[in-house]
């Protein structure tokens, strides 16, 4: 009996083992935070559906070009009273450079389709960050103005009901005005969030106290390395789309010539036996002269133009980075600065005041601090966020919350 038990003792805990991890697996998967799952809207929108559709319909077709271009069948009676006495079937050759150069353009679309994908899925990323940096500003704005008027109230209480009627009133003033901005608040928090277009509950189940934003060092540590890279997005998908163009002139220029034809025919009248009566030809078209030539050489002139737009666009996003990164070093500064005022200002508070001036001068005061610290943080996400699109970091697998304090990764269902 205990032999037996020995015997089935592992694969009972080999079962409860692959149990226990299973749990553990799908306790992961469902453990997408509401911020992940505002992210994840992103896939469902209907800016990509129109791509979607038409990468299905390259996948299920083939473009590839056929080795002849027509294929003609001629019958020749000698008068409009005999009856045919001539029969010929021609084909017409397709130029071996059409057939390459239409190849080679729909690989190209393909590619393109692809990219444009990942730019289309890079913008709506970017604006699903900006709405969750925009609610945390709303739902972090009240949150400093709650925790003002608490300390207005214990202030109150610590004082037991003993003003005079001037400082009565000065602090009574005070609490209104900070009942009636909560008001506001709130309103706005809705208002903003339906602009958006993002799902009220979503935003409601995001606990911005429970929830780790990315702090500073990580944000430092996940743009710095993209200030040696000279790519952007934009500047590749509109590469690509010049690549795209010079691929199609190619196409128009080949089959702007026909090189020719051959013909096989069968003539009634040409004589006793099957041999005297067939007959062939070939033609060979010489492209000396091409009607297409002037709409090629416009088509020719417009790329020109294009490719030249394109490095003005290069420069102006290499311009446009540096931009962005002092202006990003000046806010780690600022931000460092006033967390410096903040502690000094905590300091002061800690040793306690008495008089309701000095109070409501140091509050107000430590307020601003706080809502300038705040807005300096606000402004750093928004701009790390600008910086990640722009470089198209946004929509490369695997995905990554770039609001998490980990960067977590997170899935599109």
């Amino acid at each position: 009996m205990v032999k037996r038990f020995m015997s089935i003792y592992p694969m009972a805990l080999n079962r409860v083992s692959s149990a226990f991890l299973l749990f553990l697996l799908s306790g992961w998967v469902s453990a997408q935070s509401p911020v992940d799952q505002v992210l994840q809207q992103a896939v469902d929108d209907t800016r990509l559906s129109s791509i979607n559709e038409q990468l299905s319909y390259y996948h299920s077709n083939s473009f590839k070009s056929p080795a002849l271009r027509e294929l003609e069948l001629r019958v020749r009676g000698k008068n409009l009273d005999s009856s045919p006495d001539n029969y010929a079937l021609r084909l017409g050759i397709l130029n071996p450079k059409e057939r390459t150069a239409n190849n080679a353009f729909n690989e190209a679309k393909k590619s393109y389709l692809l990219k444009n994908k990942d730019y289309l899925l890079n913008e709506i990323l970017s604006e699903k960050y900006k709405g969750l940096i925009n609610n945390y500003d709303l739902v972090t704005t009240l949150s400093l103005l709650l925790d003002e008027k608490k300390q207005m109230k214990a202030f109150e209480l610590a004082q037991k009901g003993v003003f005079a009627l001037n400082d009565w009133i000065k602090l009574d003033q005070t609490l209104l005005e900070l009942e009636l901005k909560q008001a506001d608040f709130e309103s706005l928090i809705h208002a903003k969030n339906s602009e958006l277009l993002i799902d009220d509950s979503l935003f409601l189940n995001v606990d911005w106290d429970e929830f780790e934003l990315v702090d500073l060092a990580e944000i430092k540590n996940t743009i710095t390395p993209l200030n040696y890279k000279s790519f952007f997005l934009e500047v590749d998908l509109a590469s690509e789309k010049l690549n795209l163009d010079r691929l199609k002139l190619n196409i128009d220029y080949a089959e702007s010539w026909n090189i020719g034809f051959v013909q096989a025919g069968y003539d009634i009248d040409g004589g006793v036996g099957l041999k005297n009566q067939m007959d062939y030809r070939i033609g060979i078209t010489i492209p000396l002269f091409n009607e297409d030539k002037p709409k090629l050489k416009r088509e020719e002139l417009s790329l020109i133009g294009t490719a030249n737009e394109l490095r003005h666009l290069e420069e102006m996003n290499a311009l446009i980075d540096l931009q962005r990164m002092k202006q990003f070093n000046d806010l780690v500064l600022r931000y460092e600065m006033l967390q410096q005022k903040k502690q000094e200002l905590s300091d002061l508070a800690a040793g306690g005041v008495d008089d309701i001036d000095g109070f409501l001068a140091l509050s107000k005061y430590m307020t601003l601090v706080k809502k300038s610290l705040h807005k300096t943080y606000v402004k750093t996400l928004l701009l790390y966020i600008e910086i990640l699109e722009k470089k198209g970091i946004l929509a490369t697998q695997p995905y990554l919350n770039y609001l998490s304090k980990e960067l977590n990764s997170f899935t599109f269902n």
